[in-house]
């Protein structure tokens, strides 16, 4: 037991094992609810309720009548979807003694990591949707545009990383002075972590028994699967950043092999399901995607995570990534604002059409068209990889 619990809840998981878990997941929950695996339309709609409690009245935009934000978080299973994400990466970071308050030494990544999630909620409401929504659970429900956001993520992401490493940006390390801070400050003991981690499991068990009792299956169906997506994230280290920045810097893509392998299996479970009636959900082909996956792209980069990579470093005590997370809402939130009042949806997203592969390429097209582009992607990587190799080998 002792064994299973270190492999299960102490060691890292390795990329595939997290994602194809991950992908598994994205199947059943989009059998069980009729949608993917997403979180950035939930975070909008958080900023929409944050603007009417100060008395801004939202009810008349145009973005929060397209997304359908009614209710509260709590009475939605989209909510609830988010904050079993949480608790579940709250609950294996502290399993795994890894929960520790975390300040980077230059405050300025505070307000880099803002301006970053700012860019990133624009850019992913702009695309209809994030690294979850416009990619990983887009491209298997063979929505063109989750091609389209996938080719904006790869100049983004390089932009990014050009502004991020640039030395304005980077400014000067600050070594510790010794005896300025503790050596254990933000640590939290290890047998009290267990215990927290223990409290949270409680917890989650709870919340989905309760919703069980009043028949409302929907929203404890979507506890559980947060909590298990928010498991897979942190002990997989899932950073959908890291698979492309690290392309651009260390020329490391096991992450995004991982994905696309991971993706093939997605691919092959929404088909089932979409051939039995289960209806997939595709967004307009547009410029907007585009434009918004670039500027999601540079967002990710200075934020230090995507979506999924400041969900699950914010539970580990990351201060840095709270800011990113504040500035998501703040971006998504200002991009619903400016969907009609600065023309957006008209400009970039009204023109075009939804297309979905499956009636422009017939099932088989489809099928063996996206699982091909997947499969290009993978050994697109391993050569991308095998570069600096080569280039070595030869001089």
């Amino acid at each position: 037991m002792k064994a299973l619990y270190r492999k299960v809840c102490v060691n890292y998981w390795p990329y595939w094992t997290a994602v194809l878990t991950a992908a598994i997941l994205n199947v059943f929950w989009f059998a069980l609810s009729g949608g993917a695996w997403g979180v950035t339309t939930e975070f909008t709609r958080w900023g929409g309720h944050l603007l009417a409690l100060f008395g801004i009245d939202v009810s008349n935009w145009l973005y929060f009548e397209q997304i359908k934000m009614r209710d509260m978080p709590w009475d939605r299973g989209s909510g609830w979807l988010i904050f079993g994400m949480l608790g579940g990466a709250l609950m294996t970071a502290f399993l795994s003694n890894n929960f520790k308050i975390r300040v980077p030494q230059q405050k300025s990544r505070l307000v880099q990591a803002f301006i970053g999630g700012i860019l990133t909620g624009f850019g992913a409401r702009l695309a209809m949707g994030c690294n979850l929504g416009s990619f990983f659970s887009a491209i298997p429900q063979f929505s063109l545009h989750g091609w389209i956001f996938m080719l904006g993520m790869f100049p983004g992401t390089y932009l990014g990383t050009k502004i991020a490493l640039h030395p304005l940006i980077m400014g000067k390390p600050k070594r510790k002075k010794r005896g300025k801070t503790g050596a254990n400050f933000g640590q939290v003991s290890p047998r009290v972590q267990t215990v927290l981690g223990i409290a949270v499991a409680i917890a989650i068990v709870l919340g989905s028994v309760y919703y069980f009792s009043f028949d409302k299956s929907k929203l404890a169906f979507a506890l559980l699967f947060g909590a298990a997506f928010g498991i897979c994230i942190q002990r997989g280290r899932i950073c959908f950043t890291s698979a492309f920045r690290e392309l651009w810097i260390t020329k490391q893509g096991a992450l995004g092999r991982a994905l696309a392998l991971s993706m093939i299996v997605s691919t092959i479970g929404f088909a089932i399901l979409m051939s039995l009636g289960v209806e997939a959900k595709a967004e307009p082909a547009s410029l907007g995607v585009f434009i918004g996956a670039i500027i999601f792209g540079i967002g990710i980069v200075l934020a230090g995570g995507c979506e999924t990579g400041w969900m699950y470093r914010s539970m580990e005590g990351y201060v840095q990534l709270w800011f990113a997370g504040l500035g998501t809402i703040v971006g998504a939130t200002l991009l619903a604002w400016s969907w009609d009042r600065a023309g957006l949806y008209q400009l970039l997203v009204a023109p075009y059409s939804e297309v979905n592969l499956v009636e422009s390429w017939g099932w088989s097209g489809a099928i063996f068209g996206t699982v091909a582009l997947l499969v290009t992607w993978y050994l697109f990587i391993t050569w991308w990889e095998s570069r600096d190799s080569q280039k070595k080998l030869t001089k």
